[in-house]
């Protein structure tokens, strides 16, 4: 009982200093003016995945159903929205040229080759992944000419058990084949060393181990992933613990990013336009879900 009682007040604790840190940096954001939010209509309060069309229409995806919407960042409204497949529990959507590909939390691949069609066709491609890999991220890989497909939960195949990394895989469009090999590793206790130094993580960290919780999967959990259209650097959004973190071609971590500011209530999508400005969307919870329009990430 007493070591349940320490455990919530320190959890309260680390919650109400936290909640203070955040309310701080997100004043001094809006009165630097480095971010724009821009509200969605109660049918994608969910948003899960957005990608870009052009620099003024983003297609978006929420994780109930399988429509998708055009938003147009300039008229602040959604001006187009189409059925791609039945309901289900869509992650991220990213384009290459005229098509779009969005995955399913399963692993399944949706191609949506008309997009610009009044009635949207798709093909569906199977995947070695499952639902216990729980997939989030999706981009194209121009460099490779595939998609790569990131893990949440569990890695795949003889990786399953790592506790270490998640993981991310190429899909080859051409021959629908999944490669089994890792193309990217994110280092979870890179990550964890991000968060040294806050006394009041670290005594939630020592206290958590203490009573056996040793889960770096809770340090981080991919939601959505693209690459950055100027540097090529891969950019890894995090859920959990609000975090961006980027990466080069050998999975080194060159930069993390938090997302500080209540806007930021659940990050689920991140996107680029062609100037190379980052977008980050939210689902919503007791408030509409959002996209934020990050001018200076730091």
């Amino acid at each position: 009982m007493y070591r349940l009682a320490l455990y919530s007040m320190l959890i309260l604790f680390s919650s109400c200093y936290q909640t203070a840190v955040k309310n701080e940096k997100s004043i001094i954001y809006q009165e630097n003016n480095t971010y724009e939010v821009f509200k969605m209509p109660n049918n994608l309060k969910e948003i899960s995945g957005v990608t870009f069309i052009n620099d003024s229409i983003v297609a978006a995806i929420e994780d109930e159903t399988g429509t998708l919407y055009f938003y147009n960042l300039n008229q602040k409204a959604v001006v187009r929205k189409g059925t791609f497949a039945e309901d289900g529990d869509y992650e991220d959507i990213t384009r290459n040229g005229d098509i779009l590909y969005i995955v399913k939390s399963n692993g399944d691949i949706f191609e949506v080759s008309n997009f610009n069609a009044e009635k949207l066709s798709t093909k569906k491609y199977k995947t070695k992944l499952k639902g216990k890999n729980d997939i989030e991220g999706i981009c194209y890989d121009e460099e490779s000419k595939s998609l790569l497909l990131a893990i949440k939960e569990k890695n795949l195949g003889k990786d399953k058990d790592d506790k270490e990394h998640k993981n991310i895989y190429q899909f080859v469009i051409r021959t629908e084949e999944l490669k089994k090999d890792p193309v990217y590793q994110i280092n979870l206790k890179t990550i964890e060393k991000y968060f040294e130094g806050d006394k009041i993580t670290e005594a939630s960290k020592k206290f958590l181990k203490a009573i056996g919780n040793k889960n770096l999967n809770n340090v981080f959990k991919t939601s959505s992933i693209t690459f950055h259209p100027i540097t090529k650097e891969l950019y890894v959004l995090s859920s959990i613990n609000k975090i961006i973190i980027v990466m080069d071609k050998e999975s080194n971590i060159k930069k993390i990013i938090p997302l500080n500011g209540s806007y930021f209530s659940q990050p689920e999508g991140i996107a680029f336009d062609s100037n190379g400005t980052l977008f980050v969307s939210n689902e919503g919870h007791r408030n509409a879900g959002n996209i934020i329009k990050i001018n200076n990430p730091e």
